[in-house]
Protein backbone atom coordinates (compact mmCIF):
# COMPACT_ATOMS: atom_id res chain seq x y z
CA UNK A 1 0.00 0.00 0.00
CA UNK A 2 2.79 2.43 0.87
CA UNK A 3 4.58 1.54 -2.36
CA UNK A 4 1.43 2.27 -4.40
CA UNK A 5 0.88 5.60 -2.64
CA UNK A 6 4.48 6.55 -3.31
CA UNK A 7 4.07 5.88 -7.01
CA UNK A 8 0.92 8.05 -7.16
CA UNK A 9 2.71 10.93 -5.44
CA UNK A 10 5.54 10.71 -7.92
CA UNK A 11 3.08 10.74 -10.83
CA UNK A 12 1.26 13.78 -9.48
CA UNK A 13 4.53 15.65 -9.06
CA UNK A 14 5.45 14.92 -12.66
CA UNK A 15 2.12 16.22 -13.97
CA UNK A 16 2.42 19.38 -11.85
CA UNK A 17 5.90 19.98 -13.16
CA UNK A 18 4.74 19.74 -16.80
CA UNK A 19 1.92 22.21 -16.14
CA UNK A 20 4.44 24.73 -14.81
CA UNK A 21 6.50 24.49 -17.99
CA UNK A 22 3.48 25.18 -20.19
CA UNK A 23 2.44 28.20 -18.16
CA UNK A 24 5.96 29.54 -18.25
CA UNK A 25 6.11 29.35 -22.06
CA UNK A 26 2.80 31.17 -22.45
CA UNK A 27 3.75 34.01 -20.16
CA UNK A 28 7.19 34.36 -21.80
CA UNK A 29 5.75 35.78 -25.00
CA UNK A 30 2.76 37.71 -23.70
CA UNK A 31 2.75 40.92 -25.77
CA UNK A 32 -0.28 43.10 -26.47
CA UNK A 33 -0.23 44.75 -29.89
CA UNK A 34 -2.39 47.78 -30.59
CA UNK A 35 -4.24 48.22 -32.83
CA UNK A 36 -4.97 44.52 -33.19
CA UNK A 37 -5.87 45.02 -36.85
CA UNK A 38 -2.14 45.24 -37.59
CA UNK A 39 -0.30 47.39 -40.12
CA UNK A 40 -2.64 49.24 -42.49
CA UNK A 41 -1.18 51.67 -45.04
CA UNK A 42 -2.84 53.61 -47.86
CA UNK A 43 -0.45 55.19 -50.33
CA UNK A 44 0.46 55.91 -53.97
CA UNK A 45 3.66 56.61 -55.96
CA UNK A 46 5.45 59.65 -54.62
CA UNK A 47 3.62 59.46 -51.28
CA UNK A 48 5.13 57.72 -48.25
CA UNK A 49 2.41 55.82 -46.38
CA UNK A 50 2.85 54.85 -42.75
CA UNK A 51 1.17 53.03 -39.86
CA UNK A 52 2.01 52.92 -36.14
CA UNK A 53 1.82 49.92 -33.83
CA UNK A 54 2.22 49.89 -30.07
CA UNK A 55 3.88 46.88 -28.44
CA UNK A 56 3.05 46.47 -24.74
CA UNK A 57 4.99 43.65 -23.04
CA UNK A 58 3.91 41.63 -20.04
CA UNK A 59 5.84 42.58 -16.89
CA UNK A 60 7.44 39.12 -16.88
CA UNK A 61 8.88 39.49 -20.39
CA UNK A 62 12.66 39.66 -19.98
CA UNK A 63 13.86 38.81 -23.48
CA UNK A 64 14.02 40.99 -26.61
CA UNK A 65 11.51 40.41 -29.41
CA UNK A 66 12.13 40.92 -33.09
CA UNK A 67 9.81 40.90 -36.10
CA UNK A 68 10.31 40.54 -39.83
CA UNK A 69 8.00 40.54 -42.84
CA UNK A 70 7.72 36.86 -43.74
CA UNK A 71 5.65 37.42 -46.90
CA UNK A 72 4.10 40.13 -49.07
CA UNK A 73 1.97 39.47 -52.15
CA UNK A 74 -0.11 41.45 -54.63
CA UNK A 75 -2.12 40.21 -57.60
CA UNK A 76 -0.89 36.67 -56.98
CA UNK A 77 2.83 37.43 -57.03
CA UNK A 78 5.51 37.92 -54.39
CA UNK A 79 6.82 41.39 -53.56
CA UNK A 80 10.25 42.23 -52.15
CA UNK A 81 9.75 42.33 -48.36
CA UNK A 82 12.43 45.01 -47.98
CA UNK A 83 9.92 47.57 -49.26
CA UNK A 84 8.32 47.71 -45.80
CA UNK A 85 10.48 49.44 -43.18
CA UNK A 86 10.29 49.99 -39.43
CA UNK A 87 11.61 52.70 -37.12
CA UNK A 88 11.56 52.83 -33.30
CA UNK A 89 13.88 53.34 -30.32
CA UNK A 90 16.03 50.37 -31.33
CA UNK A 91 16.54 50.96 -35.06
CA UNK A 92 19.09 53.29 -36.55
CA UNK A 93 16.79 55.25 -38.83
CA UNK A 94 14.62 52.97 -40.95
CA UNK A 95 15.20 49.23 -40.71
CA UNK A 96 14.28 46.95 -43.59
CA UNK A 97 11.84 44.20 -42.62
CA UNK A 98 13.30 41.61 -44.95
CA UNK A 99 15.24 40.67 -41.79
CA UNK A 100 14.44 40.65 -38.07
CA UNK A 101 14.22 44.05 -36.37
CA UNK A 102 13.79 44.81 -32.64
CA UNK A 103 10.37 45.91 -31.39
CA UNK A 104 11.07 45.25 -27.68
CA UNK A 105 14.34 45.04 -25.77
CA UNK A 106 13.05 42.94 -22.86
CA UNK A 107 13.76 45.78 -20.42
CA UNK A 108 10.56 47.78 -20.80
CA UNK A 109 8.83 46.38 -17.64
CA UNK A 110 5.37 46.62 -19.29
CA UNK A 111 6.05 50.07 -20.79
CA UNK A 112 4.65 50.29 -24.36
CA UNK A 113 6.93 50.97 -27.31
CA UNK A 114 5.70 52.47 -30.58
CA UNK A 115 7.03 51.37 -33.96
CA UNK A 116 6.36 53.19 -37.23
CA UNK A 117 6.01 51.12 -40.41
CA UNK A 118 6.49 52.78 -43.81
CA UNK A 119 5.89 51.75 -47.41
CA UNK A 120 7.17 54.02 -50.18
CA UNK A 121 5.80 52.77 -53.52
CA UNK A 122 7.70 53.41 -56.72
CA UNK A 123 6.08 53.93 -60.11
CA UNK A 124 6.91 50.33 -60.96
CA UNK A 125 4.81 49.01 -58.06
CA UNK A 126 1.49 47.78 -59.39
CA UNK A 127 -1.68 49.27 -57.92
CA UNK A 128 -3.57 46.85 -55.71
CA UNK A 129 -3.84 45.41 -52.21
CA UNK A 130 -0.57 44.06 -50.81
CA UNK A 131 -1.07 41.44 -48.08
CA UNK A 132 1.49 39.85 -45.77
CA UNK A 133 2.43 38.92 -42.22
CA UNK A 134 4.96 40.07 -39.67
CA UNK A 135 6.44 37.08 -37.83
CA UNK A 136 8.47 37.24 -34.62
CA UNK A 137 11.49 35.26 -33.47
CA UNK A 138 9.55 34.26 -30.33
CA UNK A 139 6.20 32.69 -29.55
CA UNK A 140 4.13 35.82 -30.26
CA UNK A 141 1.24 36.32 -32.65
CA UNK A 142 1.74 37.12 -36.33
CA UNK A 143 0.77 40.65 -37.30
CA UNK A 144 -1.26 41.12 -40.50
CA UNK A 145 0.01 43.67 -43.02
CA UNK A 146 -2.22 45.41 -45.57
CA UNK A 147 -0.88 48.02 -47.96
CA UNK A 148 -3.15 49.66 -50.52
CA UNK A 149 -1.25 51.16 -53.45
CA UNK A 150 -3.65 53.39 -55.35
CA UNK A 151 -3.50 53.80 -59.12
CA UNK A 152 -1.90 57.06 -60.22
CA UNK A 153 -1.40 58.70 -63.57
CA UNK A 154 0.07 62.15 -64.17
CA UNK A 155 0.15 64.16 -67.40
CA UNK A 156 1.64 67.58 -67.98
CA UNK A 157 2.54 69.66 -71.01
CA UNK A 158 5.38 72.04 -71.71
CA UNK A 159 4.22 74.60 -72.58
CA UNK A 160 0.76 74.26 -71.06
CA UNK A 161 -0.78 76.66 -73.59
CA UNK A 162 0.07 76.94 -77.27
CA UNK A 163 -0.82 79.26 -80.14
CA UNK A 164 -1.23 77.84 -83.63
CA UNK A 165 -1.47 79.86 -86.81
CA UNK A 166 -3.62 78.29 -89.53
CA UNK A 167 -1.64 76.87 -92.42
CA UNK A 168 -1.48 73.96 -94.86
CA UNK A 169 0.47 70.72 -95.20
CA UNK A 170 2.52 72.28 -98.02
CA UNK A 171 3.74 75.18 -95.88
CA UNK A 172 2.97 74.00 -92.32
CA UNK A 173 3.09 76.26 -89.29
CA UNK A 174 3.56 73.88 -86.37
CA UNK A 175 3.20 74.26 -82.61
CA UNK A 176 5.18 71.81 -80.48
CA UNK A 177 4.36 70.46 -77.03
CA UNK A 178 6.48 68.20 -74.84
CA UNK A 179 4.39 65.51 -73.15
CA UNK A 180 5.43 64.48 -69.63
CA UNK A 181 3.71 61.31 -68.53
CA UNK A 182 3.87 58.95 -65.57
CA UNK A 183 1.76 56.02 -64.39
CA UNK A 184 1.89 52.92 -62.19
CA UNK A 185 -0.54 51.01 -64.39
CA UNK A 186 1.23 47.97 -65.78
CA UNK A 187 -0.28 48.06 -69.27
CA UNK A 188 -2.08 50.94 -70.95
CA UNK A 189 -2.57 53.11 -74.00
CA UNK A 190 -2.59 56.92 -74.15
CA UNK A 191 -4.74 58.84 -76.64
CA UNK A 192 -5.06 62.49 -77.60
CA UNK A 193 -8.30 64.09 -78.78
CA UNK A 194 -9.27 67.64 -79.71
CA UNK A 195 -12.41 69.74 -79.67
CA UNK A 196 -13.79 72.45 -81.92
CA UNK A 197 -11.93 75.76 -81.82
CA UNK A 198 -14.48 78.48 -81.14
CA UNK A 199 -14.54 82.25 -81.52
CA UNK A 200 -16.36 84.63 -79.18
CA UNK A 201 -18.98 85.40 -81.83
CA UNK A 202 -19.83 81.72 -82.24
CA UNK A 203 -17.78 81.07 -85.36
CA UNK A 204 -15.72 77.88 -85.03
CA UNK A 205 -13.08 75.74 -86.68
CA UNK A 206 -14.16 72.07 -86.58
CA UNK A 207 -11.87 69.65 -84.77
CA UNK A 208 -11.45 67.76 -88.05
CA UNK A 209 -9.13 70.63 -89.03
CA UNK A 210 -6.83 70.10 -86.02
CA UNK A 211 -4.01 67.63 -86.73
CA UNK A 212 -1.34 65.95 -84.65
CA UNK A 213 1.77 63.85 -85.20
CA UNK A 214 4.74 62.64 -83.17
CA UNK A 215 7.94 64.54 -83.83
CA UNK A 216 10.73 62.30 -85.08
CA UNK A 217 8.39 59.38 -85.85
CA UNK A 218 8.32 58.90 -89.60
CA UNK A 219 5.57 56.27 -89.36
CA UNK A 220 3.19 58.67 -87.61
CA UNK A 221 1.49 60.81 -90.25
CA UNK A 222 -0.64 63.91 -89.71
CA UNK A 223 -3.91 62.71 -88.17
CA UNK A 224 -6.94 64.79 -87.27
CA UNK A 225 -8.01 64.65 -83.62
CA UNK A 226 -11.77 64.49 -84.13
CA UNK A 227 -11.41 60.96 -82.73
CA UNK A 228 -8.95 59.60 -80.15
CA UNK A 229 -5.46 59.15 -81.61
CA UNK A 230 -3.12 56.68 -79.92
CA UNK A 231 0.23 58.28 -79.08
CA UNK A 232 1.68 55.90 -76.50
CA UNK A 233 1.48 52.25 -75.47
CA UNK A 234 3.40 50.64 -72.61
CA UNK A 235 3.62 49.91 -68.92
CA UNK A 236 4.45 51.69 -65.70
CA UNK A 237 6.83 54.62 -66.02
CA UNK A 238 8.08 57.38 -63.73
CA UNK A 239 7.05 60.89 -64.83
CA UNK A 240 9.23 61.80 -67.78
CA UNK A 241 9.05 63.22 -71.29
CA UNK A 242 7.73 60.48 -73.56
CA UNK A 243 7.11 62.44 -76.75
CA UNK A 244 6.99 65.79 -78.49
CA UNK A 245 3.62 66.40 -80.12
CA UNK A 246 3.28 68.60 -83.19
CA UNK A 247 -0.03 70.33 -83.91
CA UNK A 248 -1.28 71.97 -87.08
CA UNK A 249 -4.57 73.73 -87.85
CA UNK A 250 -5.64 73.40 -91.49
CA UNK A 251 -8.29 75.95 -92.33
CA UNK A 252 -9.06 76.05 -96.08
CA UNK A 253 -12.21 78.13 -96.05
CA UNK A 254 -12.01 80.11 -92.83
CA UNK A 255 -14.90 82.55 -92.81
CA UNK A 256 -13.64 84.91 -90.16
CA UNK A 257 -10.10 85.66 -88.99
CA UNK A 258 -9.44 86.08 -85.30
CA UNK A 259 -8.58 84.20 -82.14
CA UNK A 260 -10.14 80.76 -81.67
CA UNK A 261 -9.93 78.86 -78.41
CA UNK A 262 -10.12 75.14 -77.72
CA UNK A 263 -8.81 72.26 -75.66
CA UNK A 264 -6.76 69.17 -76.23
CA UNK A 265 -7.71 66.15 -74.14
CA UNK A 266 -5.72 63.07 -73.15
CA UNK A 267 -7.38 59.72 -72.52
CA UNK A 268 -5.92 56.69 -70.73
CA UNK A 269 -7.11 53.18 -71.58
CA UNK A 270 -6.10 50.29 -69.32
CA UNK A 271 -5.46 46.97 -71.02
Amino acid sequence: MKSKRKRMTSKQSALFFIALIVLSLNSYANVIIYPSTGVNINTSPGVSGESRLQFKPDSSLLAPIKYRLSSLRVNGRDVNTSKLTISNLYTEGKGSLDRFQFVLSGKESSSPITSTFKFEPQWGDAPGIYLGNLTSDKDTIDIPVKVIVNPKTTISLNPRNIKIVTSSFDIPKIAQVDLIFGTNYQNLELYVMGENLTKSDGEFIPKTKLYVKLKGNSEFKWTDVSRPVKIYSGGSIAPSKIATLEFLVKADNLKDAGEYLGKIKFLVRRL
